[in-house]
């Protein structure tokens, strides 16, 4: 995963710190990366900290069935969408400015408000919808019919566009097309998402027996979604090319907005001061060896304001410079159920499909991988 450690690399050296409105953080980041990971040598699963495959297969699978709604992730036990459900509840219900972000009462309602999740299906049905994201756009495209006579507009039918069911036909019917697309981007209805979504557009192109996936994403939290985002987009990919009987080659990230978080205070305080980023970038240019990065970690943490309680892990460069103080190992395999079909698949537990051979990660100590 040389190209992922490239890409943490690239953000400490060259990127900037700034606080981020959305999520209360401060975060170091750069414009414009890309990333490309050919199937062919393996897939493209972090090997320098563990990631649990089930948590981003299953976040795919409930993308490609059209699901906007948390409580059927959070029955499987995945909690990815938990905070952008709550936060989309708060905002829903008028009650953001009673809970303030990071505060603990912001934290003791998270906990209150996962509980009624858990607990009452009615509660969730209402107060887990997340609005129409991601999958809900793949699935479930609004669009309004032609109409010939003006004076009828406000009488408008609105039609569903499938966009995953024409891209799959699309590519078996006319795979030289350049419109094998798929686009999460709705503008009409980013004002009605818990999240408006960071991977935005998916393209296939097929180039003879060979198709690949170029996807641009337009935010990227480095260290917990950018290796989800490789690994679901290789996931699809490879279905998508088993379905349409072609060979999966390679799959193109393209990063927009890319950033490493860094918590909030009083963490923070120490990348407020422009003498520490500047000491901190000097520190990580001068690293020769992997074990350099755990002698910064180290030092970081024992120069930077503790994390306060409730906030812990939310500050990820530690984290980062654990995984780069460790050697990339080969890749796994994947391989996918031969007799099911793509559509069917994506309502079968996600690791009853796809079966990951040889996957070796470096295990961290117990507090380093709670954030994994």
């Amino acid at each position: 995963m040389k190209q992922y450690h490239d890409l943490l690399k690239g953000i400490i050296i060259d990127g900037d710190v700034q606080f981020q409105e959305r999520t209360a953080e401060y975060v170091i980041g750069i414009s414009g990366f890309q990333s490309v990971y050919d199937l062919r040598e393996g897939f493209p699963l972090m090997t320098t900290k563990k990631v649990l495959a089930r948590l981003p297969f299953e976040e795919l699978f409930w993308k490609l069935r059209g699901e906007r709604n948390v409580k059927s992730l959070f029955d499987k036990n995945i909690h990815i969408w938990d905070r952008n459900a709550f936060d989309h509840y708060l905002k829903r219900n008028g009650l953001t400015g009673k809970f303030p972000k990071h505060s603990p009462e912001w934290n003791e309602e998270f906990k209150n408000y996962c509980k009624k999740i858990g607990e009452d299906p009615k509660f969730a049905e209402i107060e887990g919808d997340l609005g129409p994201v991601y999958g809900y756009q793949w699935r479930h495209w609004k669009k309004p019919k032609r109409v010939l006579d003006p004076a009828m507009v406000s009488e408008l039918e609105i039609e569903e566009i499938d966009q995953l069911e024409k891209v799959l036909k699309a590519i078996k019917e006319n795979p030289s097309s350049r419109y094998h697309l798929l686009s999460a981007w709705n503008p009409g209805d980013i004002g009605d998402m818990a999240l408006p979504p960071c991977p935005m557009i998916h393209q296939f192109s097929v180039w003879g027996d060979n198709i690949d996936l170029h996807m641009y994403q337009r935010s990227c939290d480095t260290y917990l979604g950018v290796p989800f985002n490789i690994a679901q987009d290789s996931l699809l990919l490879q279905m998508v090319a088993k379905e349409t009987e072609k060979v999966p080659r390679k799959f193109i990230n393209t990063y927009s907005n890319v950033h490493i978080y860094l918590g909030v205070h009083p963490r923070t305080d120490f990348w407020k001061l422009p003498a520490n980023v500047e000491e901190f970038k000097k520190k990580f240019a001068d690293i020769k060896e992997r074990s350099d990065y755990l002698k910064l970690k180290e030092w970081y943490l024992k120069t930077a304001p503790p994390e306060s309680h409730g906030n812990e892990k939310k500050d990820h460069m530690p984290f980062i410079l654990e995984q780069l103080s460790k050697e990339p190992r080969a890749l796994p395999k994947l391989t996918l159920e031969e007799k099911v079909s793509f559509l069917d698949a994506i309502q079968m537990e996600a690791l009853k499909y796809a079966h990951l051979d040889g996957y070796d990660p470096h295990i961290w100590d117990s507090k380093a991988e709670m954030a994994a």
